[in-house]
């Protein structure tokens, strides 16, 4: 099995069994998409990244979820995760940073095709943050493989 797919594999069991260990292929972290989501959910529900009502809360941003977003999506740390949402606050500045990056790419474009189990994630993102967006994109993409 080659490393792409064993990526899809690996997430995939990370998310059937509920594990919170960190495991890599080619010294990459393989990434669990249901954490990811649920933590992306809370934070659309929320609409921003930070506990409004008690700062001393922890944020609502993860810390799962912020290494992702610094180490796979194209961000630098900010110092740490308390500078990334100063800079992120809400559901709003997060959409626009999967739209455009700190490099100037779109987070899907910045992500190399190996790292399948990031990009699986990533679209799935985008999907919740920019539906229309999503649905356009593919429609296109269906519009190419006709052609």
């Amino acid at each position: 099995m080659k490393a792409p797919e064993a990526r899809l594999t690996i997430q995939r069991l990370i998310d059937e069994h509920h594990l919170r260990a960190s495991i890599l292929v080619n010294g990459k972290t393989v990434w669990s998409k249901d954490r990811i989501l649920s933590n992306l959910d809370r934070i659309i529900k929320c609409e921003r990244l930070y506990n409004l009502e008690n700062q001393s809360k922890p944020p609502i941003l993860s810390h799962y979820f912020y290494h992702f977003l610094s180490l796979v999506c194209g961000s630098s740390q900010h110092y740490d995760i308390h500078g990334w949402i100063h800079v992120y606050p809400t559901a709003e500045h997060l959409k626009k940073f999967f739209q455009r990056n700190e490099f100037g790419k779109s987070v899907l474009d910045w992500i190399p095709e190996q790292y399948t189990d990031a990009r699986v994630i990533v679209e799935e993102i985008e999907m919740r943050l920019c539906p229309f967006a999503s649905y356009m994109k593919a429609q296109e993409a269906a519009k190419s493989k006709r052609k």
